[in-house]
């Protein structure tokens, strides 16, 4: 399958318009971004890499980045914001090691070498560079013809989705949302209707539930937006149209039954038409219970460790940690890796999870002294 990019030039741009634009385009059905900036400033360089890394924590859909590089340095620092791959110029590539540094150290998929818009990697996979708008008969002809394995260009204001249809109908094979299981296959009351249940496709917090027909459902693959049937107003609803509370899809799918769907969205601002993020807020009965799931006890470490930092509460050991700094925090964290080596060795395995809960905790506070959080961490892991 090709993939379609979208270029953002960063010269001059800020932070805050580079996440907004990327942003944007990740929730329109964008597949990949290629953020650009060859400055040789350095001060403007370290800046742009900001900017990057800044991107990083806001999308989830991969980027490219376009930098300058003189040594394996620079590739690295680029790798090192969150990108899928750096791209090179060519110049900065003659009389060097570069590409075959980077290839070696990130894998020669991650490298490409660019020149007059046409970037190959050392798989000889080829990304065709527009800095400019360009129509889908454009990209279509190069898809098409095995010119290129992604093509990527400017788009400001475009509908990618119905973009990428476009191209579908000229040949390229592209990805948009075709639904495995058509609406026939499902199982409709008598109404026509499914319910829909709507998940954050992050959390997986149940956020509300809906009805779709077929109307909605072919609405909702076609746009990407979801799309209800409204049983009150008996009309078509694109959920966000009137409050600007938009869900974009990231995953649809049904039950063994085929009587119910499932989505996982982007929820922008609240989901409940009572202003709450999710419908689901009546607390009918409740047995205490330890939350055991991994992501949530560790962003609930993490606020407790950033709340100690903003609001010292006396006799606190995350308090004297952080009030002590950097040098007794990573010599705690020395200390508890030690201490997990050793456990290690020991056949029973209780010792062991004692010592890394206690690394965990200490790996946390110099997280948040050094302002990494978990999400940082999760990015990088899932870019490997």
């Amino acid at each position: 399958m090709k993939l379609i990019a979208a270029y953002i030039d960063a010269a001059g741009a800020s932070a805050d318009a580079i996440v907004k634009k990327a942003t944007e385009l990740q929730n329109n059905g964008i597949d990949e971004l290629v953020l650009v900036n060859y400055t040789t400033d350095e001060a403007e360089k370290e800046s742009f890499l900001d900017q990057a890394r800044e991107l990083s924590r806001a999308i989830d859909i991969p980027f490219l980045i376009g930098a300058s590089a003189h040594r394996f340095e620079d590739v690295k620092k680029a790798f090192y914001t969150g990108a899928r791959a750096v791209i090179l110029r060519r110049s900065d590539t003659e009389g060097n090691d570069l590409v075959k540094e980077g290839s070696d150290r990130f894998g020669k998929g991650n490298i490409y070498v660019c020149e007059n818009g046409v970037c190959v990697n050392g798989k000889e996979r080829t990304l065709i560079l527009k800095d400019g708008a360009a129509s889908a008969e454009t990209a279509a002809s190069e898809l098409n013809n095995d010119n290129a394995d992604e093509f990527a260009a400017v788009f400001e204001g475009t509908d990618i989705m119905a973009y990428k249809r476009e191209l579908e109908a000229l040949g390229a094979d592209v990805n948009t949302f075709k639904p495995s299981i058509s609406f026939d296959e499902l199982k409709t009351g008598a109404d026509g209707l499914v319910p829909c249940i709507v998940q954050d496709y992050r959390t997986n917090e149940v956020l509300m539930m809906a009805y779709m027909d077929r109307e909605a459902f072919d609405k909702t693959a076609e746009t990407g937006i979801m799309t209800y049937h409204s049983r009150s107003r008996n009309e078509l609803w694109v959920k966000g149209l009137t409050s600007g509370h938009f869900q974009y899809l990231r995953e649809l799918s049904c039950d063994c039954d085929k009587d119910t769907l499932l989505a996982k969205v982007v929820q922008i601002g609240a989901a409940c038409h009572t202003g709450s993020r999710s419908c689901f807020f009546n607390e009918m009965v409740r047995h205490e219970y330890a939350t055991k799931d991994i992501s949530k006890v560790l962003s609930s470490l993490y606020g407790v460790v950033v709340d100690r930092k903003l609001h010292p509460k006396e006799g606190s050991y995350t308090n004297y940690l952080l009030d002590k700094g950097i040098d007794k925090i990573l010599k705690k964290c020395g200390e508890e890796a030690t201490e997990m080596v050793i456990a290690a060795k020991n056949p029973n395995a209780e010792e062991l999870k004692y010592e890394i809960a206690d690394l965990l905790y200490h790996m946390t506070v110099l997280m948040v002294e050094c302002g990494v959080d978990w999400q940082d961490v999760a990015g990088e892991l899932a870019n490997r």
